[in-house]
């Protein structure tokens, strides 16, 4: 049995794989396999890993595309290492001993059953270092449904885990990220994360999330669905947030927020700070800088 299971769902992009594959093919740790399920509509990532030639990796073209989470979870049910490493086809490890680094925090760390790292955010045109905020990790340790404030802990290829049969969860859509950190989390809250960025994510416009709109209701249901199944309003920051971030800006009603365990009361609060600040405030400013007036922000 492997350690390590790194688990690489493609579609259609040849050539960010084949950079993967030469970042993998560069580790200076070497008990892994590699799983890569393929959607891709032509073969162009079946003859790279012909060419490769390396019997750890094991390539799967799906009879019919199952789409991307269905993709995920194809990777991860062939996995047998004792820990999965995803990597999204489009990221890449960013130094030689960068899948070293994430076994040695587990293997450091038997109480722990996640482990994440920094990443370098690489576009066409930028390069800059992602960096978790000194507030995030002391808030997560205290209690793991706070995540829901804010993912910090980033893309799944930022993260390592053991092999306990977790996948994700085909119910979720654009945080279906957020969702397996929380399968993960509920099942055992310890976690250990490294400043290093280990690995670099890909930036580009054909990303699965920049298909979503500011307030797209895809992006509303997934919360919903987390804040139900995980019983978030049980944690007040989370059904403040839930409140304010979510119920109010997307317009939903007082039924639903009264659903969601909060008062009417509270909705009708937050419905008027929302309106007044976030529309009125910004409509005042925008007639007074056509006046000439000028606003500077209070220290």
């Amino acid at each position: 049995m492997p350690k390590v299971s790194i688990c690489v769902p493609t579609y259609n992009n040849c050539a960010e794989v084949a950079q993967l594959m030469r970042s993998i093919g560069e580790q200076t740790f070497f008990d892994y396999e590699v799983i890569i399920t393929d959607d891709s509509d032509g073969n162009e990532i079946g003859e790279l890993v012909r060419k490769l030639a390396d019997e750890r990796i094991s390539y799967t073209r799906n009879s019919k595309k199952l789409g991307h989470i269905y993709n995920w979870n194809a990777a991860i049910e062939k996995a047998s290492g004792e820990y999965i490493k995803i990597m999204f086809s489009d990221d890449w490890f960013t130094y030689p001993d960068s899948l070293e680094q994430y076994v040695r925090m587990l293997d450091e760390h038997p109480e722990a059953d996640l482990a994440f790292s920094n990443s370098m955010q690489v576009s066409a045109t930028e390069s800059y270092k992602r960096r978790i905020s000194p507030e995030f990790l002391p808030r997560l340790q205290d209690d793991w449904r706070t995540l829901f404030l804010g993912n910090e802990i980033g893309a799944p290829s930022g993260t390592i885990y053991r092999n306990n049969g977790i996948l994700f969860d085909e119910k979720s859509n654009w945080a279906s990220d957020v969702e397996l950190y929380f399968q993960i989390l509920e099942r055992n809250p310890h976690f250990v994360a490294t400043e290093s960025p280990l690995i670099s994510i890909g930036l580009h416009e054909e990303q699965y999330t920049h298909t979503f709109s500011e307030r797209d209701d895809r992006i509303f249901n997934d919360y919903l669905f987390m804040y139900r199944k995980h019983r978030l309003w049980e944690n007040d920051k989370c059904k403040e947030y839930f409140l304010r971030e979510f119920l109010v800006k997307y317009g939903k009603g007082k039924k639903l927020a009264q659903e969601c365990g909060i008062p009417s009361g509270a909705y009708r609060k937050a419905r008027l700070s929302y309106l007044w600040k976030d529309r009125m405030l910004v409509y005042v400013r925008a007639i007074g800088r056509k006046m000439g007036i000028s606003y500077r922000k209070r220290k």
